[in-house]
């Protein structure tokens, strides 16, 4: 997992538009520690942190801030009765304090600051700008303040509300960050000055009822430059923007010849020019304000975050905890936690292992929840290239079914539930085609360091990974892949936005963890044995690109798509050359013939008869050779470049065996036992994490990483609900039309259990009325998923039929009814902004008829523009992931082309670039060229006396010649944290020699959706 955010001087990011956030989870200096035995394995998964700093949660959480903490032993004022705003006309209320009582509380912390010296000389009087030679300061600052302002409102009784008064020193703080260089004493001062301020100021605001005198902002994103580097543009950066769509950092705008840039989100249709001048140039510094929201009963404003409230989750409002207390009521239960989302064996199997796990240590932990919230069915198509030279000669089927399946960890933390851990894996089944048989693939992990107690964070990892592997060998699969490389700056994976104290991994670290994992594997008998990526395929005989896994947004699909690439330019220009020299000899025999012409003898026989078949000869040879050369080489070439590449980064590969190829061969067909899961949001990574970053969805801080828990909680829980079909509290069957309790929370009866025996509450009838009680209660009970699929289709039967039907007098009695619907949806004023339930139910069947429907013109309404939406958005993913795989590409290059000096003097390629830049983690062992075992339908077998082509052994020994003077490769290994190359010697083994002549097919580090966060 990577931090998204560097901060270099703690804070002083935040002196832009809005100024700092003084948050708990930002510090002015960020503090290392060294990784003990167990923060090294959580490297793999986290940013390892020196500590996790809380934050207060409540107004009544209270929190301990050291020495120099003020004690607030006076009462709570009670605000004045009846407050509503300027004349009484804000119909909302508003806590209005006492001026006396507020000063009496606030006065202290002023005072505090007065007393910093000399970090609060500046701020005492007003700025000066004519005596300081500062003319532009009222320029630049707007509303100008100061500590003695301050202490007037104070005294003069001007601040009804303790935020006034937060606000205007906060204000003091923005201005003196917005106008003073960081490295400046006025910055240091102000940045001292805001720390003191946070510790006095919130236990004073929590004794006034409030959560704390914070101010919080979100952090900007990290921009993506459209430059050919295809890099990154970090917060305060200065950048050009068209259209507030695309950008270019500095530098790349700068190399830009000319004054025209071409523009395109796709490659394959034409580019649009745009001037230069026409691009605004901008800072990426906004800073956006954590929301609040009002106590319905007092009007005290509170953090939103701080009180974790959600509107969707307590729609009758907001009531603080002070409010609740008087009336002696306690806030409405969440209902949407982990625990209740769907349960399913494969979840239940890994969260009974790491329960058992954590009271067998007596960890102390909260109750530990997995779920798998998402599983489909997909498939991975094969590549043009190597479609081209494996799938039309039959060596390579065309796309590889599997499933797609995503899994979340919750912790409860504090009575909340916390997700600290998410994984997404591919399953190829047994009737998958070979090279994928019985393969699981872990294409992306991610944690977040919020896990308690810390000291078994590693250790949960583990038996969460080790769990899932040992489901799956149950299951039947025989091999699983992972690939372990740490993520670079700016990449977020699953979760948005990580703690910025939680370190990323270096590559050997991440490596050493996965090795612990799978030891410990081999120990419990899970893992049979694990092998790097070369040694499997020496070990297999690999022969052929066609023999390697194929797995969807992978490393090592789109290396070959690169090398093909890259031979077929070869051959290209071996073409060519023969055609230059076919030119060339043409013209000489050309010249031959003159000259046999004008040596011709008095007998007429020419002297250059010889020469010329001479030169026919060497003409025929040619063009033999040439047709020679235009013949696809299909294996030599491309295992010869596959094999180089392995050899660069094969430490970065994993791949486990499960199963023994002799115990493989006698396993049953793999049968799944969990239903497929809908869901939209977790089907992938990408949109959750667009979400997310769209809805300040962090997990910075455990305060936020609490709040955004519970958001995602409740889109879970409601992405698998159509809003269409309902189920009955009673019976439980899958009903349309029901009966909707007034009083009770989310109850519904269907038509019969209602009229069997009445509610006590009064309800109302919803629906389209449509349900026909085809289906047998006993059915639905018995296959409910099944029995909900068949009350979806019936009712789209319904509404297709109702829309194409003329006739007037339509004897189907849903015809009639769904006519009704349509026409009432045609002319309702209140569908457009959610109001009305049959609009809302009605949009919910368009919505899932309109992802199946072909018809290019569909009566059914909504459907055509429901489909245009939805070809719109994936074409923007598709367009964000090519996107996405070019930047880490070039990264991947950028990275591998540092030259490295062996002994023997000679610049080699790093061979230890270990794709730092792509994934994170456990994400594609994927490619590994095992062997595929018995039970698998073709490939080689164990047995079989193949070797590598003498090609490829060919290039090995070549490489070993160039380096025997030279018995040590130096690495360069990536330090993310310095940003600069370090030596790390790397002895070489005898029988491979790393293989450098490969700049490109190597560094494509092509991984779509990579990665794993760790």
């Amino acid at each position: 997992m990577k931090m998204d955010i560097k901060r270099e001087e703690g804070d002083m990011n935040h002196r832009h538009e809005g100024g700092k956030s003084m948050n708990n989870d930002i510090k002015n200096e960020i503090k290392t520690e060294p990784m003990d035995e167990c923060s090294t394995s959580d490297s793999h998964m986290v940013k390892d942190e020196p500590c996790i700093k809380e934050e207060p949660m409540t107004p009544m959480s209270g929190s301990s801030m050291g020495d120099g903490s003020l004690d607030v032993k006076h009462p709570m004022p009670e605000p004045i009765q009846g407050g509503s705003g300027p004349g009484g006309q804000d119909k909302k209320k508003k806590c209005l304090f006492k001026p006396d009582e507020l000063r009496q509380a606030l006065m202290p912390t002023l005072e505090k600051l007065y007393r910093q010296d000399p970090e609060s000389l500046p701020f005492r009087q007003p700025v000066d700008p004519h005596a300081l030679g500062i003319p532009d300061y009222f320029d630049i600052v707007k509303r100008p303040m100061d500590l003695s302002a301050v202490k007037r409102k104070l005294d003069t009784g001007q601040y009804s509300d303790p935020w006034e008064y937060v606000d205007d020193v906060w204000l003091m703080f923005d201005n003196a960050w917005l106008y003073n260089r960081k490295t400046s004493r006025v910055y240091r001062y102000c940045t001292k000055l805001s720390e003191v301020f946070e510790q006095e100021i919130d236990p004073v605001m929590q004794a006034l009822g409030y959560c704390c005198g914070r101010k919080y902002t979100f952090n900007p994103q990290v921009l993506c430059c459209y430059g050919k580097q295809l890099c990154t543009i970090p917060r305060d950066a200065n950048y050009y923007s068209y259209q507030n769509r695309y950008t270019f950092c500095q530098k790349c705008f700068n190399d830009i010849p000319g004054d025209t840039i071409t523009l395109g989100d796709d490659p394959t249709q034409p580019q649009t020019a745009i001037k230069k001048d026409q691009f605004k140039e901008m800072k990426n510094d906004h800073l956006e304000l954590e929301p609040f929201v009002e106590c319905a009963d007092c009007g005290r404003k509170l953090h939103q975050i701080c009180v974790l409230h959600l509107e969707p989750i307590w729609p009758q409002g907001f009531t603080c905890d002070n409010c609740l207390k008087k009336k002696g009521q306690k806030r409405k239960d969440n209902k949407f936690n982990g625990k209740r989302l769907p349960a399913t064996k494969l979840g239940t199997y890994i969260e009974t292992r790491v329960n058992n796990f954590l009271k067998k240590k007596e960890a102390g932990a909260g109750e530990v929840f997995i779920r798998v919230v998402s599983s489909s069915e997909k498939s991975v198509e094969v590549k043009p290239g190597m479609r081209n030279r494996f799938v039309d000669n039959g060596d390579l089927p065309d796309q590889f079914p599997y499933r797609a399946k995503a899994l979340f960890a919750f912790e409860d933390v504090d009575g909340v539930d916390v997700c600290f851990f998410g994984m997404h894996v591919q399953e190829y089944g047994s009737e998958c085609p070979c090279p994928n048989t019985r393969r699981v693939y872990i294409a992306y992990l991610d944690s977040v360091h919020f896990f308690r107690p810390r000291q078994f964070r590693t250790a949960v990892y583990h038996e969460i990974l080790l769990g899932y592997l040992d489901y799956v060998k149950q299951l039947g699969y025989t091999m699983a892949h992972i690939w372990a490389c740490p993520p670079s700056e700016g990449d977020d994976y699953i979760f948005h936005c990580h703690p910025i104290e939680q370190k990323i991994p270096k590559p050997k670290r991440l490596q050493e963890w996965y090795k612990k994992m799978l030891d410990k594997g081999i120990i419990e008998r899970i893992v049979l044995d694990y092998k790097d990526i070369l040694k499997q395929a020496m070990e297999d005989k690999l022969s052929s690109a066609a023999e390697l896994p194929y797995f969807e947004g992978d490393f090592w699909p789109n290396v070959l798509e690169e090398s093909i690439k890259e031979l077929d330019q070869e051959e290209e220009e071996k073409r060519k050359q023969a055609e230059a020299a076919e030119a060339a000899a043409a013209a000489a025999n050309a010249i031959y013939s003159l000259q046999e012409e004008s040596e011709a003898g008095p007998d007429g026989k020419k002297k250059g008869q010889k020469k010329a078949k001479k030169s026919n000869k060497s003409k025929a040879n040619q063009r033999k050779n040439s047709k020679k050369s235009n013949t696809p080489q299909t294996g030599n070439d491309l295992s010869a470049k596959i094999f180089a590449t392995m050899e660069k980064h094969k430490e970065v590969f994993f791949v486990i065996r499960l199963h023994s190829a002799q115990s493989a061969a006698s396993l049953a067909p793999i049968q799944d036992p969990d239903p497929f899961i809908n869901c939209d949001l977790m089907d992938g990574r990408d949109a959750f994490l667009t979400m997310a970053r769209e809805r300040h969805y962090e997990f910075s801080s455990l305060r936020r990483a609490k709040f955004s828990s519970m958001s995602m909680l409740y889109e879970l829980h409601n992405q698998g609900q159509d809003r269409f079909v309902y189920t009955c509290n009673n019976c439980k069957s899958h009903v349309e039309t029901r009966y909707h309790c007034t009083v009770c929370d989310d109850f519904d009866l269907c038509v019969q259990c209602y009229e069997k025996g009445p509610h006590p509450h009064t309800m109302e009838k919803l629906g389209l009325d449509l349900d026909d009680g085809s289906s047998p209660s006993d059915q639905k009970q018995a296959n409910p998923q099944e029995a909900r699929k068949l009350s979806i289709q019936r009712c789209i039967q319904s509404l297709v039929h109702a829309c194409q039907c003329r006739d007037a007098n339509c004897r189907l009695p849903s015809c009639q009814k769904m006519k009704r619907v349509v026409q009432h949806t045609k002319i309702c004023k209140r569908k457009t902004n959610g109001g009305c339930p049959i609009c809302k139910q009605l949009i919910a069947l368009c919505c899932y008829h309109a992802k199946h429907c072909q018809e290019t013109k569909c009566p059914v309404p909504f459907c055509l523009n429901i489909k245009h939406k939805l070809k719109q958005q994936q074409l923007q993913q598709r367009l964000q992931q090519a996107q996405l795989l070019r930047r880490r590409m070039a990264v991947m290059n950028t990275r591998a082309a540092v030259p490295s000096v062996t002994q023997g003097g000679s610049a080699l390629l790093a061979s230890g670039a270990t794709s730092p830049g792509i994934m994170a983690a456990p994400t594609n062992p994927g490619m590994v060229m095992s062997l595929p075992s018995p039970h698998q339908g073709g490939g080689l077998k164990p047995g079989t006396p193949q070797t590598p082509s003498p090609n490829v052994l060919q290039v090995v020994k070549q490489q070993q010649n160039k380096l025997q003077l030279g018995g040590v490769l130096c690495a360069t290994k990536w330090n993310k944290d310095k940003g600069r190359n370090q030596d790390m010697s790397v002895k070489i083994t005898p029988r491979f020699q790393r293989y450098h002549t490969v700049n490109k097919c190597q560094t494509t580090l092509g991984r779509r959706k990579t990665g794993v966060c760790v």
